[in-house]
């Protein structure tokens, strides 16, 4: 089965995090598809319904190769697969089942002696990572003194990923105390609270901020979610707001929890972690991150290099100290209804990703 072939029988799964026999059916496909290397041994498991395959040779890991299999909701019709020209489109088709073909096609395929590499595969990366990689970080499945993380899961059209920011995911939740709407003098108004919190929030988080910078490199406050009330002549004894911070590496993880857990308790807020993460910044002078480049010279040219605004897997990598490149082929779409990956590109990422392999040997 090609690279295309093996992209479009993964696409067909439906591989939202509800559907929890599609997590299994999917890692039990690969596993059927990579148990073709004799070589490979395999660590099969589930935690809290998202199912997880580590592969590797038997031999110390020194680069891991991390892909999700998961994706975020769409229609019926997004999982059934259409090949337009150069284009696969369809759901998770660059965001990252693309991506994860070329590495699973890898390893299917580098059978005539055991690498020092290893593959992971997860299928709740949408969701926050707390039962995949941050999961298998924290039992120690893996081999933690790994000299590096490639997870192609951001920079675009061959883009290297330098700097990452940092996440934290939470859910801010007020109580009031309600009274008619007329005399709002004699109850707490919770929602009031949140929207206090929100602009406290905000205002010391983006204090000094240079929001018309082209790069946007600088901390982000949003309100993806908010929730509170009875009804229009009531005062709101409850709210709540899903609330996305990410932040740059001029903060920390510590600080940024710091700030939030000021506010909330200011405005008697209630906070519930979703999911954090440390920035990543890529140490370019690493000699692995200089094989890898050596490799994309030869294969592809030129480096190219930029920031990602989002969170991947590679946060739980680099909180242990190892290194992680992140890069993606060619594809545009993402989470969007016209979600496509170019063909010619998951070829270039292959031959890349297999240069920097023997580069490892």
């Amino acid at each position: 089965m090609d690279i295309v072939n093996l992209l479009i029988s993964l696409i067909r799964y439906k591989t939202i995090e509800r559907n929890k026999d599609q997590l299994k059916q999917i890692v039990d496909f690969c596993r059927g598809y990579l148990e073709g290397n004799s070589l490979l041994r395999f660590d099969i498991f589930e935690v809290n319904g998202k199912w997880n395959l580590i592969a590797d040779y038997g031999v110390d890991v020194e680069v891991y190769f991390v892909a999700h299999l998961d994706v975020v909701d769409a229609n019926d019709e997004q999982f059934e697969p259409l090949v337009d020209g150069d284009r696969v489109i369809g759901r998770g088709a660059l965001d990252m089942k693309g991506p994860a073909s070329t590495l699973i096609h890898m390893f299917r395929n580098l059978n005539d002696k055991k690498y020092p590499i290893g593959l992971i595969l997860t299928t709740d990366e949408e969701v926050g990572s707390h039962d995949g990689v941050k999961y298998i970080i924290q039992n120690k499945k893996i081999n933690t003194n790994a000299k590096m993380a490639v997870i192609p899961d951001g920079g675009e059209n061959f883009k290297i990923i330098t700097k990452g920011k940092g996440a934290f995911h939470f859910v801010a939740k007020a109580k009031g105390v309600s009274c008619h709407g007329s005399t709002p003098w004699n109850g707490v108004n919770a929602i009031d609270n949140i929207i206090n919190f929100y602009i406290s929030l905000k205002q010391a988080l983006l204090l000094n901020e240079k929001m018309d910078d082209p790069d946007h490199w600088h901390n982000t406050v949003n309100i993806g979610k908010i929730e509170g009330g009875q009804k229009v002549n009531i005062v709101a004894p409850h709210a709540s707001a899903h609330i996305d911070i990410r932040f740059t590496e001029k903060f920390s993880l510590e600080e940024i929890s710091s700030i939030v857990y000021y506010y909330a308790k200011k405005f008697d807020i209630d906070i519930e972690v979703l999911s954090t993460g440390q920035p990543v910044i890529a140490r370019t002078d690493s000699p692995y991150f200089i094989k890898f480049i050596d490799s994309y010279k030869s294969v592809i040219g030129e480096p190219k290099y930029a920031v990602e605004h989002g969170a991947t897997d590679g946060r739980f990598f680099a909180s242990m100290g190892i290194d992680v490149i992140t890069i993606y082929p060619v594809g545009a779409g993402i989470h969007s209804e016209y979600e496509w990956v170019s063909i010619q590109s998951l070829h270039t990422m292959s031959r890349l990703f297999h240069k920097f392999v023997d580069s490892l040997v």
